[in-house]
């Protein structure tokens, strides 16, 4: 077994482990993950980028600015204070590296609530509809914009 092979197992394994923590424990520890991961990431930039730039408008531009830089798909749509976004295929390094265990799942949880909260400059809150890993044959989620 190769060095990537045995990440992967060992990654897949803590994976397996964490989803039995009892009260969601390890879905909390995937989640702050995520928002370490996005962290690095181009579109928390470009979510802080419009943010700044529109941020005295209502969320409908905020979304709109958005997603005309960063998401430029029909995949992505605002329905009131709902934002649905949808992969056709998953865009997880780690699954790219072979990590399988849907349990993972709970980390992109983490990771669109701190771009989705970042841009809007209000708490959201993010539910995983649909995964691949899961079967699905594609990634859906709900954010849901907090009113203020």
């Amino acid at each position: 077994m190769n060095g990537i092979d045995r990440i992967t197992n060992w990654i897949n394994i803590i994976l397996q482990e964490m989803s039995k923590l009892d009260a969601d424990k390890g879905v909390e520890i995937l989640n702050a993950c995520g928002k370490e991961c996005s962290k690095a990431s181009a579109f928390l930039e470009g979510a802080r980028k419009i943010q700044n730039q529109h941020q005295d408008e209502d969320l409908d531009n905020i979304f709109n600015a958005f997603k005309e830089q960063y998401y430029n798909t029909s995949r992505f749509e605002k329905d009131g204070n709902k934002v649905t976004l949808i992969f056709e295929k998953c865009t997880c390094p780690m699954v790219k590296q072979g990590v399988s265990k849907s349990f993972l799942c709970n980390c992109t949880v983490g990771y669109s609530i701190n771009i989705f909260k970042t841009l809007f400059n209000r708490p959201v809150k993010v539910k995983l509809l649909k995964s691949i890993l899961n079967g699905d044959d594609i990634c859906k989620q709900e954010i849901s914009i907090e009113v203020i």
